[in-house]
């Protein structure tokens, strides 16, 4: 009797031992599945993240800009990447990257940058300010000033182009200092001929009478 309770004890102990070992290995399956599910989870994010950096990154040329704009739009995609790092959320991700791609949009490429410039100096180069009279030389300055804002707002070559032709126009209907010059040489040799031709026909009508006191 004492032996048979013995083995019954074993027996339970036993039994015991494998529901323990059992709970064991469900416990570690179910840590197993947790840890590949965060994984899984994991990756997806770093996935989400990295599809987030390529689409900003590709969506602007840096080498399309100068230094000073390529400059800034690289800060940009710095600090946006460090915040698409610390999302896991794709809306967020999505929101971050076209904020950025809004920002670079607002900077000009060396090409529109080239266009411009080669607009001004085509303007300047249609008047001389130093042609003119302080009065004119204002009025002059003032439409190269507007119309340089004008063509720095500008990237449509088309518009450019006739931003300058309605400059240069309107430079057209000032008169240079020569020609002032020249209008006033002629009033003064116009006046001058005036006067000569009264002084002769003052002198005319002198002789006259003077002619018939003789005859009386």
């Amino acid at each position: 009797m004492k032996e048979e309770s013995m083995l019954f004890q074993k027996l339970n102990k036993l039994n015991s031992m494998r529901k323990s070992t059992a709970a064991i290995l469900a416990v570690l399956l179910a840590a197993a599945c947790i840890a590949d599910v965060y994984q899984t989870r994991q990756a997806e994010i770093k996935a989400m993240q990295n599809q987030g950096v390529a689409k900003m990154k590709e969506s602007v040329d840096t080498e399309a800009y100068r230094e000073a704009e390529r400059n800034e739009i690289e800060k940009i995609f710095e600090s946006t990447e460090a915040a698409i790092r610390e999302s896991k959320d794709q809306e967020e991700i999505d929101a971050l990257v076209e904020k950025a791609v809004e920002e670079t949009a607002g900077f000009k490429t060396d090409a529109v940058y080239a266009k411009e410039e080669e607009g001004i100096a085509k303007l300047k180069a249609a008047v001389d300010p130093d042609l003119y009279r302080e009065a004119e030389r204002k009025e002059i300055e003032k439409i190269i000033e507007s119309t340089v804002a004008a063509i720095s707002e500008s990237e449509d070559q088309a518009e450019i182009d006739a931003l300058i032709e309605k400059a240069t126009g309107q430079f057209a209907e000032f008169k240079t200092d020569a020609e002032y010059s020249q209008e006033e040489a002629a009033a003064a040799a116009a006046a001058a001929r005036k006067k000569s031709k009264k002084k002769k026909s003052s002198g005319s009508r002198g002789c006259v009478g003077n002619n018939a006191d003789l005859y009386n």
